[in-house]
């Protein structure tokens, strides 16, 4: 290191070696180890020094300085100043030179990180990330092997990752993690500390947690270093694992994005084939007055209703609720829609009750094999009479309102289809004179709830039902939507909502 200094500052030096010749010394010259660096004049060795001074560097001789000529005390406090005065320099130059270096090492990470960033900025899967974090984090920790886990939250198959030099079991890997898990910080193994948690045959080990929202989903270990690992190593290891969390994080949320918009696109899908399938128009029937309307919750469900108008046939209406969200339940909503429309269009006389039975038939099984069932509500409407045939497969709300009376509740009176193989339906008869009122809705409006997570029930279905009795049907199906969208503000609708709204009119 003297001798560097002198390489670096020697113009100064010789300028000392000149001021003390002029001063009347015979000669002046920097040692180490007994060992000559520089003297003046050239061909003086200073074998027999008149006056030393050692030059100190933190505390320990790292030279001297050497003069001949002069013995008093004056030239010999001159001359440890001005070789503690170059310990001084030499002890900045040590400084400086280790600054260098720190600094040349962390551009070096620096670099290595950023190629890390870039090399990872395309990558799509965890298994490629994991991947490419145990190459680069061997590189720039100079380990011979790594090793990578990754647990997801959602119960899906936990991920081991490891490179091409194989040391560990995956028993002991996954140990090392569960125990990484335990102490929730980095765990670092070196045969010098005698940690007997350090598998066999494995001198040193660094292993790191990978946080991705807040908790441990996967961890990076590094593997048999030339020397030991060390606070160097763990802050480096430390950089490499938030980088590695940032990759894992964007990765999650691109999955979530793509999964969201899959999604979207079979909610998409299921709301035109619930819509497509729905009447477009109201039928006209001499003696109705007759309006309907189905309004899809976000999370599509299996609501439905239909019109079955035939020649020579009486006028036949139906509206079901098919179990589960999403497009299966807009698919059995189609198949069951569509039984129970052949049924009610091709059957020499259809009944309410024959048709349930004869749909109920054709759907059991398919049903009973995928744990759906459906609750549906037929009538006929018989224009001589003045009334109402209906069968009821365990479908409500039915409200039934005279002119002369109260709303009240119509209880189904067989359960809902796909539950029982065989179902005795049985035909009910209701008048529908002019002012009388039949509201068969979905449990969409019975269920709705509020901010304070509080049904709105039969209840206010009821009063909201007298109150709006006098007005024409679709006043009726307005009011009752106004009267669910007051109570439910603040709070997003949960299922689908329908209702057929049928008043007795004149003809």
């Amino acid at each position: 290191m003297l001798l560097s200094l002198l390489s670096l500052q020697y113009d100064r030096i010789q300028a000392l070696a000149e001021a003390w010749l002029a001063h009347g010394a015979q000669a002046f010259g920097v040692y180490a180890n007994g060992r000559a660096l520089a003297y003046w004049p050239a061909g003086q060795r200073l074998l027999a020094p008149d006056i030393t001074a050692p030059i100190y560097q933190y505390g320990e001789v790292a030279g001297e300085l050497r003069l001949t000529g002069l013995r008093d005390e004056a030239a010999r406090r001159r001359l440890q100043a001005e070789a503690n005065l170059i310990g001084y320099i030499l002890q900045l130059e040590y400084e400086l030179q280790c600054m260098t270096a720190d600094l040349v090492a962390s551009q070096d990470q620096q670099l290595a990180l950023y190629r890390l960033t870039q090399a990872m900025r395309d990558l799509v899967t965890i298994r490629e990330t994991l991947d490419t974090v145990i190459v680069e984090a061997k590189r720039m920790v100079k380990a011979q092997a790594g090793f990578a886990t990754y647990v997801p939250t959602n119960g899906g198959e936990p991920l081991l990752v490891q490179s091409s030099e194989q040391r560990l079991s995956p028993e002991s890997i996954w140990r090392l993690y569960w125990q990484l898990q335990t102490e929730d910080r980095p765990i670092v193994l070196n045969e010098s500390d005698g940690d007997l948690r350090r598998p066999p045959g494995v001198r040193n080990l660094l292993l790191l947690p990978i946080r991705v929202r807040g908790m441990i989903m996967a961890s990076i270990g590094l593997i048999d270093r030339s020397g030991d690992f060390g606070t160097p190593e763990l802050k480096l290891g430390r950089a490499i694992a938030e980088q590695a969390s940032a990759q894992i994080e964007r990765i999650l949320l691109y999955q979530e994005m793509i999964e969201q918009a899959r999604l979207r696109s079979e909610m998409d899908l299921a709301r035109r084939v619930q819509t497509d399938l729905l009447p477009r128009t109201l039928p006209d029937v001499p003696g109705l007055d007759l309006y309907a309307y189905s309004r899809p919750a976000l999370q599509v469900g299996g609501d439905f209703f239909d019109f079955i108008t035939a020649p020579n046939h009486p006028f036949i209406f139906t509206i079901g609720d098919v179990s589960g969200k999403g497009v299966s339940a807009a698919l059995l909503m189609s198949m069951t829609r569509t039984a129970l429309h052949s049924k009610a269009q091709f059957m020499p006389s259809p009944t309410p009750a024959s048709v349930m039975r004869q749909s109920n038939k054709d759907l059991y099984n398919d049903f009973t094999r995928i744990g759906v069932f459906a609750t549906v509500f037929v009538g006929q409407y018989e224009a001589e009479r003045r009334e109402i045939a209906y069968a009821n497969a365990g479908h409500a709300p039915v409200i039934y309102r005279p002119r002369s009376g109260n709303a009240e509740l119509l209880l189904a009176d067989n359960t809902a289809i796909g539950i029982l193989p065989v179902n005795h339906f049985q035909n009910r008869y209701l008048p529908l004179r002019p002012g009388d009122l039949l509201v068969v809705a979905t449990d969409g409006f019975s269920d709705a709830r509020n901010a304070d997570d509080e049904m709105f029930g039969i209840e206010r279905l009821l009063i909201a039902i007298d109150e709006l009795a006098e007005r024409s049907a679709r006043e009726i199906a307005d009011g009752l939507f106004s009267a669910i969208d007051r109570f439910s503000a603040g709070h997003p609708q949960d299922d689908d909502q329908t209702l057929i709204v049928l008043k007795g009119a004149e003809p």
